[in-house]
């Protein structure tokens, strides 16, 4: 019999249900152990999913983790390896090449898209700040859903994270605004990460990953002295133009990076003390020889360059009591302060017109321009957690929060055009206010524990307040663009409720399922509120036409259910679940708004949109070793994901939900942790379902594909570590739909060409030294 692709690779996850079917009567005949005993994985510990750590089999709700090492063993050399086993979740990309009329659309990873949901409709924190959002109006693609070619959200240096989270589904009730989605929590090392229990540790980490010629350096220690610690962590990357795997070579680039963080910890009889510095610079240059071969005109046929610049510092005070009073058992404050800027500046160059063979004097064409969009925050938060037994036996864990957030944003885009040797044009297109926005949120969340079954109601108050910042070049741009036709921003002030309810039950200690339900929230942005561009039509008419303001926009809101079934014990783990999530006044910030008096297309940010997402995922472990001695240290896993996605509005599928994907492999750890390898099978379905309607045409549908990596560990010695992998092993040729989806720009939706394939056979390698 012939198996398909996505059956063997599920195979795995489909092994562990039986497995786990009959774990607890096997415990049994073993003489079943106490509680406490019960085998928990090593990452079996969450927090993203209600504010404190809790055992991942205790835990409702679908959390993904990626840890620190996973990251290193399985040879990530960016944020994406946070997918890598996770079906569900991806990064799209931005590809440098996707657009070779204009050099700002090379922005990388623009977002994660979680079950269909991306960019400012999900939350990501950075040891609990908030991260700038992604900024669309720039992009060059103005009839696109989802946009391309702004700036993405991509500030960081993996090495320097500790353990990554993703939580699915909405989680306003505990993240506020901007967690309709979903939310991705990052989290930097402690000191005690190098420590292990010592007076002192440190880590010395060299990596190599054929895809980009990159190099990447991790060097950090960590001392205790008496009850202080203090932290030093630098990262350091190195690389070119990520490779592809087609005749037409990407783009040259070169990308340079430095991250930094300093933690110092006191801590005192029942509280402590936390200082944190961290900072990350990447400079990236592009030189987009796309561009010669554009027919999007005007074509500037000589060179055209882009540099671009992200830079974010944080300085953040944590404050951490633990009294154990009557009323209060722990109390966590948090105060800081961020600055994160993007600087993209663009060269682009035309030879001359050519008459008669010979070049015409004075024909050139030249454009410099500067991007920028910088975001500061200023906030404080505290959390306070109290444990009380209650009546019928109950047991109460409560938390609550108050937060407090101001986030100032500002843009400047300017340019500077010129043909041959005669004056230079200059122009300021700002392309929103600068505006201040405020947050307050307070939250409370009881876990009640009765028996078997555990009962979560949760709800937040939130008040969200953006105003704008009176600013002359904003202003003149605007009456030059709107001509009074349309109304300029308005300052907005919202209130709003998210509650939320989950129902689990624990029957044993191996076992629980769970019902959830969540009210998702998400305020717009001042960016959305505010936006102004003018662009050309692409067809070659004059016309073309603009974005305006829209002063009456209001939250976007969902409506999240799950249900979930979790096993975990001696056989590992499996979870399985099932999702249906309905999506109110989603904003289409490209919203056909009519004609002006100049016959220009004009163009809005409107709440039209109607959406549902539904699903199921399923992934789990099975330690072999748990059925035959033989086996120990084997391990068998896998994952797959099903997600459907629709505009109701339109009646067609929503472009940002991935095919179906099944992930598979078969890992082996010594007993002895000496050595270790894994092999993984992905899986991806053809894309079928897609919304040709969005303005870019027919879009390239990318066929099904499949790839298997291969990844090596070997403890060389007790201080030296080395790793290495061999990833799309087969050399597989194949198109991620997350990313060419927004590769077309202004050539359309089917202008999809080798350059955007994802890379062939490459290599990584790294050598970890620890003291």
């Amino acid at each position: 019999m012939r198996f398909s692709a996505p059956f063997l690779l599920l195979a795995p996850v489909a092994y562990c249900l039986p497995g786990f079917a009959i774990a607890p009567l096997h415990a049994q005949a073993e003489a079943a152990p106490e509680k406490e005993e019960v085998r928990e994985l090593a990452d079996s510990v969450v927090t993203a999913s209600n504010l404190r750590e809790t055992a991942w089999l205790a835990a409702p709700g679908s959390v993904g983790q990626t840890s620190a090492r996973d990251l290193v063993r399985m040879g990530a050399s960016d944020l994406a390896g946070l997918a890598t086993y996770d079906p569900t979740v991806n990064l799209p990309f931005d590809f440098a090449s996707g657009d070779g009329a204009y050099a700002y659309g090379q922005s990388g990873y623009g977002s994660i898209n979680i079950r269909g949901m991306e960019g400012n409709r999900i939350t990501i924190e950075l040891d609990g700040v908030r991260q700038p959002p992604q900024y669309l109006s720039t992009s060059f693609d103005p009839n696109s859903d989802e946009g391309a070619g702004g700036v993405g959200r991509d500030y960081f240096d993996p090495a320097m994270f500790e353990m990554i989270e993703v939580l699915k589904g909405g989680g306003s009730a505990l993240y506020g605004s901007d967690a309709l989605g979903g939310v991705v929590s990052l989290r930097t090392p402690d000191a005690e990460h190098f420590l292990q229990g010592k007076d002192w540790g440190s880590l010395v980490r060299s990596q190599y990953f054929s895809r980009n010629e990159g190099r990447a350096t991790q060097i950090g220690g960590a001392l205790r002295h008496r009850n202080s610690t203090a932290l030093v962590l630098y990262g350091g990357r190195w690389g070119e133009e990520t490779e592809n795997n087609g005749r037409l070579a990407p783009n040259p680039g070169d990308l340079e990076s430095h991250a930094g963080l300093v933690k110092l910890e006191h801590d005192f009889a029942d509280h402590s003390l936390r200082f944190t510095w961290e900072s990350y610079q990447r400079e990236t240059f592009i030189n987009a020889r796309s561009a010669a071969e554009s027919s999007f005109s005007p074509i500037y046929n000589d060179y055209v360059h882009n540099t671009q610049l992200l830079d974010r510092q944080r300085v953040g005070v944590r404050w951490n009591y633990d009294p154990q009073l009557p009323l209060l058992d722990s109390l966590e404050s948090h105060l800081y302060w961020q600055e994160a800027g993007s600087q993209s500046d663009s060269q682009m160059r035309s030879r001359p017109v050519m008459v008669g063979g010979n070049p015409l004097p004075g024909t050139e064409l030249r454009r410099d321009q500067t991007i920028i969009f910088d975001t500061r925050i200023l906030g404080a938060s505290t959390t306070a957690r109290q444990h009380w037994s209650g009546p019928w036996n109950s047991e109460h864990s409560f938390t609550t929060g108050l937060s407090y957030s101001l986030e100032t944003g500002e843009n400047v885009f300017q340019r500077r055009d010129q043909v041959g040797t005669g004056t230079p044009l200059a122009s300021d297109r700002i392309s929103m206010a600068p505006a201040d926005t405020t947050r307050v949120g307070l939250f409370f969340q009881d876990e009640i524990e009765l028996g078997a079954f555990s009962l979560t109601p949760g709800l937040r108050l939130d008040w969200h307040s953006i105003s704008y910042q009176a600013d002359r070049a904003y202003n003149d741009r605007l009456a030059d663009l709107i001509n009074t036709e349309y109304e300029g921003p308005a300052d907005y002030d919202n209130f709003s409720l998210a509650p939320r309810l989950t129902l689990s039950w624990r029957p044993n200690d191996y076992w629980q399922s769970y019902l959830s339900y969540s009210h998702g929230v998400r305020n717009p942005s001042a960016e959305e509120l505010s936006m102004i561009f003018d662009h050309p039509d692409v067809s070659g008419d004059s016309t073309g036409s603009q974005t305006v303001p829209n002063p009456d926009l209001e939250e976007e809101k969902s409506h999240s259910f799950e249900w979930g079934l979790k096993g975990e014990g001696e056989l590992g783990r499996v979870h399985l679940a099932t999702f249906y999530t309905a999506y109110d006044d989603f904003v289409d910030r490209n919203f056909f708004v009519g004609q002006n008096s100049e016959g220009k297309n004009i163009y809005t940010a409107e709440n039209v949109g109607e959406a549902t997402i539904y699903g199921l995922e399923l992934n789990g472990v099975l330690e072999l070793g748990a059925l035959s001695p033989a086996a120990e240290g084997w391990t068998l896993g896998g994952a797959a994901g099903l997600v459907r996605g629709r505009n109701e509005r339109k009646d067609e599928p929503l472009n940002s939900v991935d095919p179906l994907q099944v992930i598979g492999y078969l890992g082996y750890e010594d007993p002895a942790e000496r050595f270790g390898l894994r092999l993984t099978g992905t899986w991806t379905d053809q894309v079928r379902r897609v919304d040709d309607t969005t303005g870019q045409g027919e879009f390239f549908r990318p066929p099904s594909w499949t790839t298997v990596d291969l990844g090596l560990w070997w403890q060389a010695s007790e201080n030296l570590t080395l790793h290495a992998g061999v990833h799309n092993l087969f050399d597989e040729k194949y198109w991620a739909w997350g990313s060419v989806r927004r590769g077309g720009g202004h050539l359309g939706g089917n202008h999809i060409t080798d350059r955007t394939t994802a890379p062939g056979r490459n290599f990584s390698l790294s050598a970890t030294l620890t003291f």
